[in-house]
Order: structure tokens, then C-alpha cells, then sequence
């Protein structure tokens, strides 16, 4: 009876633990999509051959028109900041080469503001705001390792603004300069004509950027860039008169020139990767095991 026993439980020991796995257990393939994908997640990011994106970019942008004659501080040229933005579609090789291409709505000024005894009378004029460009970027320094994704960037590129030729705006102000009593004042007048080019203009730019990788589709960067216009968008032709007599002229060229601040999310809707390059990293081993 006691062998009989023996055997019982020798024969429960075995068949308890194979119910408890069940039959579908023996014939489970393992879930190598899931592998493969947190194999790609962790060490795909540097054999990423190159990626498509595109890119929402706003930006505070300054700018100020260059003036040749102040009239002995009668009027002035100010500074200008407005907020702007671009779309852009972008290509990135091997991530450490950028290209990308598209439109930003980028008003270009020309500001004069006339000296007066209470407070300054400012004319502001605006070309009509549209602008393509394009730019080319290199990665200098990464800092998330392999991945290059992110890290500062040197930029470089051109724009084009396309003028309509049209008169944005005029402005006349008179007064009067008494010498003594009894003598008949002088007449001042100051008259101002401002017109867009009737050609397109060129901006040039260098910048630099920062850029923070927040996923594996989405990217985060802040950058500074520098302005020169190669051609003016707005002419503000001003004349100074005495007497309906013209005694000294001024010009304000509008050429863009000038700083952008922006802050800039771009979003990876396509990329390629060396797979053979990630497929190789499962034969691999560090610090004696097997990936």
C-alpha cells in the first residue's frame, strides 16, 4: 500500500505542473515583432539613414531700415519686432545633414518717427509679409550620444520676398518757425512717400539652433538667426522743405535686415534605416551576453 501511495504522488508531481502550463504553452512563438521593435526603440537611432519632416516655426523677428540723413535728429529710423511664423518640409541624412524648403509669413518694416515737442509721431510700413525660403543645416555637436537627433546645429540660407511694386502709404506735416514779431514765419514741411520694390529681394541668413529630440517622431528646437537684406523691399523717400522750397532729402531702405528668435516643432512622417546594420546587433554581445 505504501509503494501504491509513492506512486500516486510521483505521478501527481509530474502531471500537475504540465496542467498548469497548458497545451497552448508548448506551441507559443515568441512575439519577435515586439523584440524587434524595442531592438529598434534602443539601438536603431543611429543606422537611421535619412527621414522626411515637417516643421511649424514661430519666431520674433526685429528689424530696422536704414537711414541716410536724420535731419539733424528731426526724424529717426526705429526698430521693429514682430512676431512671425513658417511651414517648412524638410529631408535629414544620416542625422547630421538637413535641407528643408517652404514659406513663412515674415513682415519686413520701414519705421520714421518725427521728433515733436510732446511726443514722437511714428509711421510704420509694412511690405506685403510673404517670403519662401530655404536653408540647409549641419550638426556640430550632439548631445544624446549615438542617436545625433539632438544637439546644436549651424544653419544657412536664403530668402525670397516677393514685391508687388505697390505705394503703401504717404504722410505731410507742417509747421512753422518765427524769427521775431513783425517778421512772417517760415513754413516746415515734411513730406513722405513709401512704395514696395517692384522686383523680388533676397534675404541671406546664419543662425544657429538647438535641437531636443522628444520621440522618435516629434523634435523640439529653439534658434537665433541673423538677417541681410540683398535688396529693398520698402523706399521711404522724405522731404524736408522750407518755404515750399526743398532743402535737404532722406531715405529709409527697407531691406529686412535683422535678428529672428523662434522655437520650432518638427514632426518625422517618413524615415529609412540600414536594417541589416540593426538585424546584425542580435548576434552581437556586450560584456559577454548576448543582446
Amino acid at each position: 500500500m505504501i509503494k501504491r501511495y509513492l506512486l500516486y504522488i510521483l505521478l501527481g508531481l509530474v502531471v500537475l505542473p504540465a496542467c498548469g502550463q497548458g497545451v497552448a504553452d508548448y506551441y507559443r512563438l515568441p512575439d519577435r515583432s515586439r523584440q524587434y521593435s524595442r531592438l529598434l526603440t534602443r539601438y536603431g537611432g543611429p543606422y537611421i539613414r535619412d527621414r522626411w519632416y515637417i516643421a511649424l516655426d514661430g519666431f520674433l523677428r526685429t528689424d530696422r531700415a536704414h537711414l541716410d540723413n536724420s535731419f539733424n535728429g528731426l526724424i529717426e529710423s526705429d526698430r521693429v519686432a514682430k512676431f512671425g511664423g513658417s511651414v517648412v518640409i524638410g529631408w535629414a541624412y544620416r542625422e547630421r545633414w538637413m535641407v528643408e524648403a517652404g514659406y513663412a509669413r515674415m513682415p519686413l518694416h520701414s519705421q520714421v518717427s518725427v521728433s515733436n515737442a510732446n511726443s514722437p509721431l511714428v509711421f510704420r510700413y509694412t511690405n506685403d509679409r510673404n517670403a519662401l525660403i530655404i536653408r540647409g543645416k549641419r550638426l556640430i555637436l550632439s548631445t544624446s550620444g549615438p542617436w545625433l537627433r539632438s544637439g546644436f546645429w549651424l544653419s544657412g540660407g536664403v530668402g525670397l520676398v516677393p514685391n508687388n511694386g505697390q505705394q503703401e502709404g504717404r504722410f505731410s506735416l507742417i509747421g512753422y518757425r518765427y524769427h521775431g514779431r513783425g517778421e512772417t514765419p517760415d513754413t516746415l514741411r515734411l513730406i513722405s512717400s513709401t512704395q514696395t520694390n517692384s522686383r523680388a529681394t533676397i534675404l541671406a541668413e546664419l543662425g544657429a539652433e538647438y535641437n531636443v529630440r522628444l520621440s522618435n517622431n516629434f523634435d523640439l528646437g529653439f534658434s537665433a538667426r541673423k538677417f541681410w537684406g540683398l535688396g529693398n523691399s520698402l523706399t521711404t523717400d522724405v522731404t524736408y522743405s522750407v518755404n515750399r522750397k526743398v532743402v535737404e532729402q532722406a531715405q529709409l531702405q527697407g531691406s529686412g535686415t535683422g535678428m529672428s528668435y523662434g522655437v520650432t516643432l518638427r514632426y518625422t512622417y517618413a524615415m529609412r534605416r540600414n536594417l541589416s546594420n540593426v538585424l546584425e546587433l542580435n548576434g552581437k554581445h556586450r560584456n559577454g551576453q548576448r543582446l
